[in-house]
């Protein structure tokens, strides 16, 4: 009886031991399965996160320039009237983009304002600041880098627009355009010239593109008139 009872108390303690170290192995395994599924959860939404940036490209240095959801920005740093940062739009299927900070660099209204012909105002080097209408925006971007100037920048001639941006697309003539070409509303193009010919000047001096990566939108300083 005695050996039985021995016997049924090893049997016992040898269960438990096998029980408590199959427990332990479970643990493991479901700890390892519960790392394993956070770990795609994680690569999933990051997955996602990517796609939804994949149009953007972030710079990684000041002098770069930054696209964001196919924005690009600028600031006048004079005059001091029209000190803010101003929102362009990217054309949508010609000209190229930046690839380093202009600092200082002139802004010139173009002469003729359309630029739908020859300029007579020198711009070389400068960015051109043009008035849509009368011809397509490719030929007035094509008007700009005959000219020699740095990029075109083209405002819409609705002075009351302060919020949509229009896509500037091919004219389909199968022209090539060189410089990078960006869509202004109509409120900004409209403040800036008039602040330009209130002071009797036909410029102003800008940095372009300005970096706003990782920064709230709330950190530019933004025209009054416009919202974005």
């Amino acid at each position: 009886m005695i050996t039985s009872h021995r016997s049924r108390s090893l049997l016992a303690s040898s269960g438990l031991y096998y029980l408590r170290c199959a427990n332990q192995k479970l643990g493991r395994l479901l700890t390892l399965v519960f790392y394993a599924i956070l770990y795609l959860f994680t690569c999933r939404i990051a997955l996602v996160i990517s796609a939804s940036v994949s149009a953007e490209e972030i710079a990684t240095a000041p002098n770069y320039y930054v696209v964001f959801e196919e924005s690009v920005y600028f600031e006048i740093t004079w005059p001091e009237s029209l000190m803010y940062t101003f929102k362009l739009k990217q054309a949508k299927d010609f000209g190229t983009v930046f690839d380093k900070l202009h600092e200082d660099v002139e802004l010139i209204l173009a002469d003729p304002e359309d630029a739908c012909q020859d300029l007579l105002n020198k711009i070389h080097g400068a960015v051109v600041l043009i008035r849509r209408g009368e011809c397509s925006f490719l030929a007035k971007s094509k008007t700009a880098e005959k000219a020699g100037a740095l990029a075109a920048i083209i405002f819409d001639n609705d002075e009351n627009n302060d919020n949509s941006m229009i896509e500037m697309i091919d004219d389909e003539t199968h022209r090539i355009v060189h410089i990078p070409a960006y869509f202004l509303l109509g409120k900004d193009g409209a403040m800036i010239t008039q602040q330009l010919s209130m002071l009797q000047t036909d410029r102003a001096l800008i940095n372009i593109p300005i970096n706003l990566t990782g920064k709230p939108h709330t950190a530019a300083r933004r025209p009054p008139w416009t919202i974005w």
